[in-house]
């Protein structure tokens, strides 16, 4: 992970690069959560590769992808510090988990401009 300054020394979060959201999956959603599960925030995206700046307290946070109809990357725990933005790459790398009984468009899809 990179430490960005994002053009003023009191921006704390995350910086987020996400894949291009394959079309079999009906739209992508990006999740930051506590360790445990609990969710903090999601941001929605369709088509393209984009980034997805989040402003966030310091903290611990887990980070995630998945698709409306399946898809789903994991990227695990980052550390955000007060005062500090953490790039994170989710890479390019979807697996295919099973979404039972999950209607689409569940997500909505939004382009990046």
């Amino acid at each position: 992970m990179l430490v960005l300054g994002q053009g003023s020394a009191s921006w704390t979060g995350v910086e987020v690069a996400v894949p291009s959201c394959p079309s079999a999956a009906q739209g992508c959603r990006l999740f930051v959560t506590h360790p445990d599960g609990a969710a903090v925030v999601h941001a929605d995206w369709s088509a393209a590769a984009t980034t997805v700046d989040i402003q966030l307290p310091a903290g611990t946070y887990a980070i995630s992808a998945q698709g409306c109809s399946g898809y789903q990357i994991e990227k695990g725990v980052i550390t955000v510090q007060a005062g500090a933005g953490t790039a994170v790459d989710l890479g390019s790398a979807w697996e295919m988990p099973k979404f039972v009984n999950r209607t689409c468009p569940g997500f909505a899809a939004t382009t990046s401009g």
